[in-house]
């Protein structure tokens, strides 16, 4: 046991150490809160990548489209291109290759302000194109009060889904209609 002066000059310090991390802790809290879109897109991939029925081989590249409206698979918005941005980032971050496809726009239907869209006919020469493994697509619902979005990543061969994740976004209804702008 440590004797009494030394024990009263460590608690201190371990109070401060202990304070120290309590406070880091709430940071990452608040970060990564339900109503924080980064930490729902970064939730996504990393589902996305668990829930896979098979494995995706990190040296094969991957294609993510823009995320698009259910009830019109050719419009997108700000919330299916940043969702989309952020699957991206969590990707790489675990160190998947993903191919950046605003630099390659022949053979992906890019609209100016709606984002790259994989229309099922053109999922598997895109993927050929590119020689991708996998394609990360999505859409999202507007369910009033909440952000409904599906995620699957296809594999392009056959378009078989080996992985889908479901999430539902409790939003505020102005910040909701800001993101679902088409542009």
């Amino acid at each position: 046991m440590f004797p009494r002066n030394i024990a009263l000059g460590i608690a201190p310090i371990c109070l401060c150490l202990m304070m120290g991390c309590a406070a880091r802790q709430t940071d990452l809290e608040a970060y990564y809160g339900p109503d924080n879109l980064v930490a729902v897109g970064y939730t996504m991939a990393d589902k996305l990548l668990e829930n896979a029925t098979q494995s995706i081989d990190p040296s094969e590249p991957v294609i993510v489209a823009s995320f698009v409206n259910v009830n019109n698979l050719e419009e997108s918005s700000s919330f299916g291109r940043i969702v989309a941005e952020q699957i991206v980032s969590r990707f790489v971050q675990r160190g998947q290759k993903v191919i950046e496809l605003k630099l390659r726009q022949n053979s992906v239907f890019i609209r100016e302000g709606q984002g790259e869209f994989m229309l099922s006919r053109d999922v598997r020469e895109i993927s050929k194109t590119y020689n991708a493994s996998a394609v990360v697509v999505g859409t999202y619902a507007d369910g009033g009060d909440r952000l409904y979005v599906s995620a699957r990543i296809v594999r392009p061969t056959d378009s078989v889904i080996i992985s889908a994740y479901d999430a539902g976004i409790p939003m505020e209804p102005m910040a909701m209609s800001t993101l679902l702008m088409s542009r």
